[in-house]
């Protein structure tokens, strides 16, 4: 009744409501669910401010629940649609993002592949006309997501197909001076499993002549693992709210399994900051240069 009315005071509040029902639904959503979905990728649906952020968290329900649903009848392509509007803006970036990172930690990569391209057009057109320092760290965010789910050379490949060489670039000018930076005890794991796995698998920072490179992503890992602990629990309750719905608790677990498995017993190191210590040890991954000592 409030969205036939157009109650537009009680829309943002509807909204809410909608994505709480979508949230609590199992598979499969019921036919009345998926005609507001439908609404939801009209443009007209996005055009009050107000009613943006909850807009954003029912999409999110529905691309959680339904996502074989999102490639068919060029869903997807007004999803990103959505997304690529609200990431040009600096009032909305972090809503952007949100849809992003749900699109890709929910989607098989057969599905967003033909839509890659434009995803990097679209943040590098914004990192290079009006970049903040939230956008740099969300950015940060979402290649690490991105190369956790799908591998670095993913991640590079991808990136390199806008601009031969973009990715190091990007490492170099954005990823490493802000990986410090980055707040919230999931998107600090997040970062620092995906940080730390470009330097032990990606060729590009392998290479030689990436060394110096190299050697400032390691620096600013640990630069990263040396805060406190307690502040990274304080910042927990502020991470955004795809890092708490997604998989990607088990995604990060996922990879930090497998290094474990791979150097054998993991007796003497204790989480992320023992895995670092195993991976620059020589453990299981072989640098064409020597790891400073210290670093070990």
């Amino acid at each position: 009744m409030i969205l036939q009315n157009v109650v537009t005071e009680f829309l943002p509040y509807a909204f809410q409501l909608l994505a709480q029902l979508v949230e609590l639904n199992r598979p499969p959503i019921a036919p009345n669910y998926m005609e507001i979905f439908k609404l939801l990728l009209i443009p007209e649906s996005w055009k009050r401010s107000s009613n943006v952020p909850a807009l954003v968290r029912l999409l999110e329900a529905f691309l959680q629940k339904v996502p074989h649903k999102i490639s068919q009848e060029g869903r997807l392509a007004r999803v990103l649609g959505i997304f690529n509007m609200l990431v040009s803006s600096p009032r909305s970036d972090e809503l952007g993002f949100y849809v992003l990172n749900t699109v890709i930690d929910n989607l098989e990569y057969g599905v967003i592949d033909p839509y890659v391209t434009h995803i990097w057009n679209a943040l590098f057109v914004r990192l290079q006309n009006n970049r903040t320092v939230k956008f740099v760290k969300s950015l940060v965010i979402f290649m690490s997501l991105f190369l956790v789910k799908h591998g670095p050379a993913a991640l590079v490949d991808t990136m390199n197909t806008i601009q031969p060489t973009i990715f190091r670039t990007i490492v170099e000018q954005f990823w490493i001076p802000n990986l410090k930076l980055i707040t919230g005890a999931i998107e600090f794991k997040l970062t620092a499993v995906a940080s730390t796995r470009l330097i032990c698998e990606s060729p590009v920072l392998l290479d030689p002549s990436a060394v110096g490179v190299w050697g400032k992503m390691l620096d600013s890992i640990v630069t990263s693992f040396s805060r406190p602990e307690e502040d990274r629990v304080e910042e927990e309750q502020e991470m955004p709210r795809y890092c708490r719905k997604c998989g990607l608790y088990s995604d990060i677990r996922q990879s930090l399994q497998c290094w474990k498995e791979r150097r054998g017993s993991s007796k003497g190191h204790k989480g992320s900051k023992g895995i670092l210590s195993s991976i620059i040890g020589k453990d299981f991954c072989h640098f064409p240069w020597e790891v400073p000592s210290n670093y070990q």
